[in-house]
Formats: structure tokens, sequence, C-alpha cells
């Protein structure tokens, strides 16, 4: 009897000593948070060799934070959905992800849309594999639209209808001289200011000399817009933080933001609203945004791992899945020949809308100053909007203090 029982503890043993365990870190909450968890779940549940430990990071601006500091004390996790991911895998020579995805005869790089991997390169080269992408799209109250005179089915198609429409939104209903209803507003402002770029046709950066554009004539003639919806009282003045609240609130006409607040947003409003393209400029175009699955290489057992985990969650089921209950994008061409995601589309005509404007996708590589570029940019439309500086002014300073903080990393 005892020689039965030590056979079964050592085998319970020999089990457990088998079992690969992994920890992910994800930088998404609430809605988007919940469905990462319960796709990782069911891979947890589809077998018994591996066990994954997800772990929320906190909000993008965090997790780069934890990244940088785990990167720095050897303490990194097996993988994670990362804001930047080229940055601290390509950036720090790791391309583990994409020696697995090149020796896999079942993973399909071309049924992904280019402009994602685009965004999942570092200097031209694949280190991360795109996952909760998203794009900026045009909300409008119907309710304010219709109340201002404005056909509530016709939003904004291009720069001028959006200057137009947003100052006859903007009111002053308390009167004390200060508009309580505004027009137009946005929450990530650099992040809309590059799209109003490329709806320019002015590129952000030229990666081959990595030399900013933004002082461009196109680029000053963006930044002119930007004043223009200050000045004529279409836009509020260093109120982006409070950007969705108002919208939300109903004393916004139009909000520019990510395609996954369709997820958040809807049946949860006290008013209608609608989802429509960016207004256009010169073109249509808008960049990409959202995080990315990346591996962090440990050892060869827990890379494995790791790798098939991020294979379970780029599935075309579980890409259709996330993006059905959040809001981000499709990353798979397939995923969108789905049945389940064909009915979605036909009941939900806003989720359509962000994949369709992904024909005017764009997304410039990685480089390891990005995060200080946003920063510039947002303090650089402080300016702007306060008349601290004029558009020229502010955009030859922008493109010379970026450019020196990148020459300055390269020495």
């Amino acid at each position: 009897m005892k020689k039965v029982l030590l056979l079964i503890v050592i085998s319970v043993a020999a089990i457990s000593l088998a079992v690969t365990e992994i920890t992910f870190w994800y930088a998404l909450s609430g809605v988007s948070g919940e469905s990462i968890k319960s796709i990782v779940d069911a891979f947890n549940a589809s077998q018994s060799d591996i066990t994954v430990k997800t772990v929320y990071s906190g909000s993008y601006a965090d997790t780069a934070q934890k990244i940088t500091a785990a990167l720095a004390a050897k303490a990194l996790p097996n993988g994670g959905i990362i804001p930047a991911g080229p940055i601290f895998t390509g950036a720090q020579d790791n391309y583990v992800l994409l020696d697995y995805i090149l020796a896999d005869p079942e993973f399909d790089m071309d049924d992904f849309y280019p402009a994602m991997w685009d965004y999942s390169k570092y200097l031209g080269k694949v280190c991360a594999i795109p996952f909760n992408i998203s794009t900026p799209i045009f909300y409008y109250n119907k309710d304010l639209m219709k109340a201002s005179g404005l056909d509530p089915e016709n939003p904004p198609q291009n720069w001028e209808e959006l200057l137009t429409a947003a100052k006859a939104i903007t009111k002053d209903t308390n009167g004390d001289g200060v508009p309580d209803i505004w027009g137009v507003d946005m929450a990530d402002a650099p992040w809309i200011f590059k799209a109003l770029l490329l709806q320019n046709e002015n590129d952000i950066i030229d990666v081959a000399t990595m030399t900013p554009l933004f002082d461009n004539a196109r680029g000053i003639e963006t930044a002119q817009f930007w004043k223009m919806l200050i000045d004529e009282k279409a836009m509020p003045v260093g109120q982006h933080s409070l950007a969705e609240k108002m919208f939300l609130g109903g004393t916004l006409g139009f909000y520019l933001g990510s395609s996954n607040r369709i997820g958040r947003w809807l049946g949860t409003t006290s008013f209608e609203f609608g989802a429509t393209f960016l207004p256009a400029g010169a073109v249509r175009a808008v960049p990409i945004g959202g995080a990315v699955a990346v591996l962090f290489p440990k050892n060869a057992k827990e890379d494995e791992a790791t790798y098939r985990l991020i294979k379970w969650l780029t599935t075309p089921e579980n890409v259709a899945k996330f993006a059905m209950e959040t809001g981000y994008l499709p990353t798979r061409k397939s995923a969108l020949e789905l049945p389940e995601t064909q009915q979605f589309m036909e009941s939900t005509p806003m989720w359509r809308v962000a994949f369709e404007q992904l024909t005017f996708a764009y997304s410039y590589w990685h480089f390891n100053e990005m995060g200080t570029m946003d920063t510039m940019i947002s303090e650089t439309l402080e300016k702007i909007e306060r008349g601290v500086s004029s558009p020229d002014d502010a955009m030859k300073t922008l493109t010379s203090d970026l450019k020196a903080e990148i020459e300055a990393n390269l020495e």
C-alpha cells in the first residue's frame, strides 16, 4: 500500500514538474481586460502542460515604465500585450517571436493587414504580433447636431465642414460669456494631430534619415487649422483631458478618438450618437494605435509556451471575439469572414466604420523617441492653443527639438 501511495505521489510530482508556468502582462482594463482574461482562461483549459498567470500591468504609460524597470532589473515577464512593444523587443535585439513565426507553417502572416505589421516592426523588422489595434474615428452627438440646426444623419466629411458644424454647436447657455457646450475635442491630442498631418499629406518622420517633418509647409498648415479651431470657438483651449467626459455628458458635439470606444459606449449614453470616418483633409488617412503581443525570451520551454499562448490569442476566432467585445479592430482578414463577425457587422454598423477606415490606415516604424515625440507634440499644441507660439514657430521648434533628441540618443 505504501509503495502504491509513493508511486502516486511521484506521479503527481512528475505531472506538476511537466507543467510550464508563464507570466503574461496586459495593459488593458475594463471590458478589454476582461476579454483578454477570458481568452487566456480558455487557453489554460484547453491543455494541461502550460499554466498562464495574467497580470494587469496598468495603463499604457504605467506599463511602459514597468517594462523599462523590468528590463533594467532583468525581471521581465514571459510576454504580454504591451504598448510600443517594438521599443522593448526589436530595440533590444529581441526578434525571437519572428523566429517562431517563420518556423511555424501554420502561421499565416499574409492574413494580417500590412499596416498592422508595420506597427509591429522596429526599423523595418517584425518583432511583435498585432493585437489590440485601433484607429481614431469620428463620434457625433446626434441630439446636439439636431438642436444646432444640423442634419444628424449627415456628419462633417472634411475639415471645412467640421469647423462650420463645430462652430454651430458651440453655445453659451448660461449667459456668462463662456461656452458650456463645445463643438469638437479629443482626449489624445497628439494622436489626432498626427492624423491631421497625414490627412494633409505631411508625413511624421523620414525613417530613412530619422528626420522629423513637422516644419514642412503642409505641417505648418495643419497647425494653423488647429489654431483656427481655437480662434473660431469650435474647440476649447487646453481641455483635452475632459473631452471624453464632456462628450458622454452631452456637452460636446464631436469627439475624435479610438474605435474601441464603440465597445465602451454602446447602450450607455443618454443621447443617440453615431460614428464615421475622420473628416478628410487633402486625403483620408488615419494613424494606427494600440498595443502588440510580445515575447521576452527566458528559456526554450517557457519561450515555446509563450509562443503557443500568443498564437492562441491571435487565432481568427479569438481575434474576432476580442474585436466584437471591445471595439478594437480585427487584425486578421479571415476573422472578418467568420459568420459571427458578418452577423455582428450587420447588427452594429458603427463597428464596420472602424474596419472600413483601415483602407486609409498608416503606421510608421517604431523608434526610441516616439514617447518623447508625443509629449513634445502635446506641449506644442498647448502653446499654439494659448497663443504662446505661432503655428509656424511652434512647428519649427518641435522639429528642431525632436531632431536634437534623436541625434543625442544616437551618440
